[in-house]
């Protein structure tokens, strides 16, 4: 049985050893498995990494972040030009519709709207442009279009979850209602929830997944 002790020095450990993370401002405290990360870090895309380092820890039942960006005074970018470098992003990322996709910039907080055919799209977009200097969070509010689903989109979703070696696809359950697919069940940690969602995506149809996972 793993202590709150072992998941946070685990955590710190996970952090310290992200290249992309520069920051030692990140505090972490864990209660029952629920994970808390707070302080500051000098860039959006640090907070992400910090996020996703917690999630590899073995023990990890939930986390709340709290963590805020601050970009040192040099470093300050107007709303203007954060808005012309995102336009640039959709402009030249051919994985972004760029007819589609809208950016609004405020206080270094983006907004995203319009429709993409595949969530991949959707992530891509996120991704991308939480990398710009100067944006401090990203609201990601793309939609997935509405596809014509395959009448056996729940077979292939457990078939492409049986593929996959990481994952005992036994302990996920798959309800799939018009576009929107609902998963419950038990996975060993936050790593796998993103494995089965990624598959999930994947399936012609989907325009929505609501992840009622466990880790356990």
């Amino acid at each position: 049985m793993r202590t709150d002790e072992d998941i946070r020095d685990d955590i710190l450990a996970e952090i310290d050893w992200e290249p992309q993370i520069e920051s030692t401002e990140v505090g972490v405290t864990v209660k029952n498995g629920a994970v808390t990360l707070a302080g500051t870090v000098g860039s959006f895309s640090e907070k992400l990494a910090a996020e996703r380092a917690a999630k590899r820890v073995k023990g990890v039942y939930a986390i709340a972040e709290e963590m805020k960006v601050k970009y040192p005074s040099d470093r300050t970018v107007s709303d203007e030009e954060i808005a012309k470098r995102i336009a640039n992003i959709i402009e030249w990322n051919t994985s972004i519709p760029r007819d589609t996709v809208k950016a609004e910039v405020r206080d270094g907080y983006v907004t995203l709207t319009g429709d993409v055919d595949w969530n991949y799209q959707r992530e891509v977009a996120r991704n991308q442009i939480s990398s710009v200097l100067g944006v401090t969070a990203v609201s990601n509010l793309i939609n997935v279009k509405p596809r014509v689903a395959k009448s056996d989109v729940s077979k292939e979703i457990n078939r492409a979850l049986h593929r996959n070696a990481d994952l005992e696809s036994s302990h996920v359950q798959v309800d799939v209602s018009g576009g929107k697919v609902t998963l419950s069940g038990n996975v060993k940690a936050w790593y796998e929830r993103k494995l089965v969602e990624d598959a999930v995506w994947a399936a012609p149809g989907v325009t929505q997944v609501v992840d009622n996972l466990r880790v356990a």
